[in-house]
């Protein structure tokens, strides 16, 4: 809905990310090689759900090096179980 001076009054998402689009190269891209405003997540297939992850948490524990493809399979839908097909997707920050 917009205010009839232009004022947006749609509701936001939640945590304002912006999405951009599926990581093309998850095989070859790390944590380093993603930009600090972007943030990263995971879709799934099944159900058509995003979710964003915590992805410093995530270098802290995997290593910044590690290459996004490996962890891929680690992904699970939060929504349906779902475990298989996953794969990242990235997103803008809110400034």
């Amino acid at each position: 809905m917009k205010h009839k001076r232009g004022i947006d009054l749609s509701r936001q998402s939640r945590d304002g990310i912006v999405y951009l689009g599926p990581l093309l190269d998850s095989a070859r891209t790390a944590f380093d090689d993603i930009p600090e405003w972007h943030a990263v997540g995971g879709h799934c297939p099944k159900c058509e759900r995003e979710g964003w992850v915590q992805r410093f948490e995530l270098a802290r524990k995997w290593g910044n090096g590690t290459p996004l493809g490996l962890l891929a399979p680690k992904l699970r839908c939060l929504g349906c179980g779902n475990k298989q097909g996953n794969h990242w997707i990235l997103g803008q920050l809110p400034r």
